[in-house]
C-alpha cells in the first residue's frame, strides 16, 4: 500500500512556522500508521463498530507536489508582500508560497503573482482595519492540462490597474484564466458569492481516469487527483450497480462519482447544493457523453425525498458530505429513501463513526471500510465505507 516517494532532507522551508502539515518530517509509513490509528480510535467509541476491521491506509503516489489548489491570504508586511496562512489564533501571516505539497506549477505561478502584485502596487486588505483591496490569492491547477487558474479575492468590485494585472498574469506560463471574486464580508471565509471572469477562459478541465471534469472557480474538486481516482474506483466496486440499477449520489459536486456509477447503472441522479458545481456537472454530462445522468441543485433534505418518490426503487445511494458529516435530517431522509446499499465517503473519521453508529440502529450494517491518504503530511484521512441494509 506504500507508494509515495521518500521525503527530501529538508521537507519544508516554512516548518515549523506553518502548522498546516503537522506530520511533515515523519517517515511516510509512520504517517499512514498514525492515520490508521486515528480511524481506529474514532470507531472504538461505538460498540456497533468495534468488530470492524481497520485495514491499512492506501497511500498516495506522491507525498509532495500533489495538491492542486492553494488558497493564500494576501498581507502587506515590512519585508514586503506575504502570500500565506494565518498562525492559529492570531492575525499574523506566515508566507508559504514555497509549500512543498503544492503542485510545482502552483509554486511557479505564486512567485509570478507576488511579483505582479508588487509591480502594480495592488493594496493588500488588512482584516484588522478593513482597509485595502486584495484579500486572498487562489491558484488552481489542472495537472492533466498543465493549466492554471488565478482567482483574486477582493473586498470590492474595483480592482486597481485590473487590465494591466490580468495582462501580466496571462503572460505567466500555464495561466489560462483569471477570475475575480468579491467578498465584502469580514471574517475568514475566503469566497464571496460573486465571481467575475477577467479572461475569455473561465474554467479548468482536469482528467481523472476516463473522465474530463470542467470546474469553474468556486466548484469543489478533490485536492489529490491521483488518490481521488483510487477512492472512486473503490466506491464503485462496493456500490456494485447492476445494469438495471437506479442510483442517487448526494453532495455530488461536479459529478465525478456520479459518472463512475453511471458506467454500470441504468440511471444516476446527482444532488448538490452549489449552483456553480451543478452547472459544471451538467456541462460534464455533455463533455463526457453520458445519457443516463441528471443533476438537481438543492439541499439534500429537500431534494432527496422528491427524487426518491419519483424512482420506482433505489439500489444504491452514495454520499460525500462536508467535514461535519450527515446531519440528523439528512440521515433520516436517506433511511426513508430505503436504498439497498449505501457507500459513504468521509473526510472526518469522528463524524463518520457517529453517522455509521446511527445507521446501525436504523437497519444498515457497516460491511466494509477502506481509509485513503488524500493529503500526505497532514492529519487528514479519507474513508470509503460500504453499508448494507
Amino acid at each position: 500500500m506504500l507508494s509515495a516517494e521518500p521525503a527530501p532532507k529538508l521537507p519544508c522551508p516554512h516548518f515549523p512556522h506553518c502548522v498546516g502539515c503537522t506530520l511533515i518530517g515523519n517517515p511516510y509509513g509512520e504517517q499512514l500508521r498514525r492515520k490508521r490509528e486515528r480511524v481506529r480510535e474514532a470507531f472504538a467509541q461505538y460498540p456497533s463498530l468495534t468488530t470492524l476491521q481497520i485495514p491499512e491506509v492506501v497511500g498516495s503516489p506522491r507525498a509532495f507536489g500533489y495538491r492542486n489548489q492553494a488558497k493564500l491570504v494576501v498581507r502587506r508586511a515590512r519585508r514586503g508582500l506575504l502570500l500565506g496562512v494565518y498562525r492559529p489564533g492570531t492575525h499574523q501571516v506566515v508566507d508559504i508560497r514555497q509549500c512543498p505539497v503544492h503542485h510545482p506549477l502552483i509554486t511557479a505561478v505564486l512567485a509570478a503573482v507576488a511579483r505582479i502584485l508588487e509591480q502594480y502596487e495592488i493594496p493588500a486588505y488588512d482584516e484588522r482595519t478593513h482597509v485595502g483591496t486584495l484579500r486572498y490569492a487562489v491558484v488552481r491547477v489542472s495537472a492533466w492540462a498543465k493549466a492554471v487558474q488565478v482567482i483574486l479575492v477582493t473586498r470590492e468590485r474595483s480592482l486597481p490597474r485590473a487590465r494591466e494585472v490580468v495582462r501580466a498574469l496571462t503572460r505567466v506560463r500555464g495561466v489560462r484564466s483569471v477570475v475575480q471574486n468579491i467578498n465584502p464580508d469580514p471574517g475568514n471565509v475566503i469566497f464571496g458569492a460573486q465571481f467575475v471572469p477577467l479572461t475569455r477562459e473561465t474554467a479548468l478541465v482536469e482528467r481523472i481516469d476516463f473522465l474530463k471534469l470542467k470546474t469553474h472557480a468556486g466548484a469543489f474538486l478533490q485536492a489529490n487527483v491521483a488518490v481521488a481516482r483510487k477512492l472512486y474506483v473503490q466506491a464503485l466496486q462496493w456500490a456494485a450497480p447492476q445494469s438495471d440499477a437506479l442510483c442517487v449520489d448526494l453532495y455530488c459536486g461536479v459529478g465525478a462519482l456520479t459518472f463512475y456509477l453511471a458506467t454500470h447503472a441504468k440511471h444516476v441522479v446527482g444532488i448538490e447544493e452549489s449552483p456553480i458545481a451543478v452547472a459544471d456537472a451538467k456541462e460534464n454530462v455533455r463533455l463526457n457523453g453520458f445519457h443516463n445522468v441528471r443533476f438537481h441543485c438543492g439541499r439534500v433534505t429537500d431534494t432527496l425525498p422528491v427524487v426518491a418518490q419519483q424512482l420506482p426503487r433505489l439500489e444504491v445511494l452514495t454520499l460525500n458530505p462536508p467535514r461535519q458529516g450527515a446531519d440528523a435530517a439528512t440521515r433520516a431522509a436517506i433511511v426513508a429513501a430505503a436504498p439497498t446499499r449505501i457507500v459513504y465517503i468521509s473526510c472526518d473519521p469522528t463524524t463518520l463513526a457517529r453517522d455509521l453508529d446511527w445507521f446501525a440502529t436504523h437497519g444498515y450494517r457497516t460491511a466494509h471500510l477502506q481509509p485513503f491518504d488524500l493529503l500526505p503530511q497532514t492529519e487528514h484521512v479519507e474513508c470509503v465505507v460500504a453499508l448494507a441494509r
